[in-house]
C-alpha cells in the first residue's frame, strides 16, 4: 500500500504496532463522554457487545490499556493517556495477548459498521 501520506509515520506491522493502532483508534474514535448513574459524566468505551468492537475491547483490557467497569464486559475506561500508549503496547502484558486475537481485532475494526482509523485500515490492508 503506497498511498500512505508521506508526512505521517506509517503504522508498524508488528504485534505491538497493531496493539498501538487499536488503542489509538478506540481512544480517538470510540472513547466518549456519557452520564453515569452515580459518578456523573465519565468517558467510556462502549463496545456495544458487537463482535467487531468486542475484539478490540478484549485486546485493550488484556494489554493493560483499559479495565471494564461493568459485569458484562461492555464498557471500559482507559487507565492511561495517549503519551503512554507506546510503552503499554510494548509491555509484557501486551506481548502475552494472542497474535491471532490482535489480527482479528484489526480486521474486524477495518471491516466494521463502526468507525475505523486510517492506521487500522492500512494495517488490515497489508495483513491480507
Amino acid at each position: 500500500m503506497d498511498d500512505w501520506p508521506p508526512w505521517k509515520e506509517k503504522p508498524k506491522n508488528s504485534h505491538s504496532g497493531r496493539i498501538l493502532a487499536i488503542a489509538r483508534c478506540i481512544f480517538e474514535m470510540h472513547y466518549t463522554t456519557e452520564l453515569h448513574a452515580t459518578k456523573g459524566e465519565i468517558k467510556t468505551f462502549d463496545n456495544r457487545c458487537a463482535s467487531d468492537l468486542e475484539g478490540a475491547a478484549r485486546v485493550l483490557n488484556q494489554s493493560g490499556f483499559t479495565r471494564f467497569i461493568d459485569d458484562i464486559g461492555r464498557r471500559s475506561v482507559f487507565l492511561c493517556e495517549p503519551p503512554d500508549f507506546e510503552k503499554i503496547a510494548l509491555s509484557e502484558d501486551a506481548q502475552k495477548v494472542s497474535g491471532d486475537q490482535v489480527c482479528d481485532a484489526i480486521t474486524w475494526l477495518a471491516n466494521s459498521y463502526y468507525k475505523s482509523s486510517e492506521e487500522i485500515d492500512y494495517l488490515a490492508e497489508i495483513m491480507k
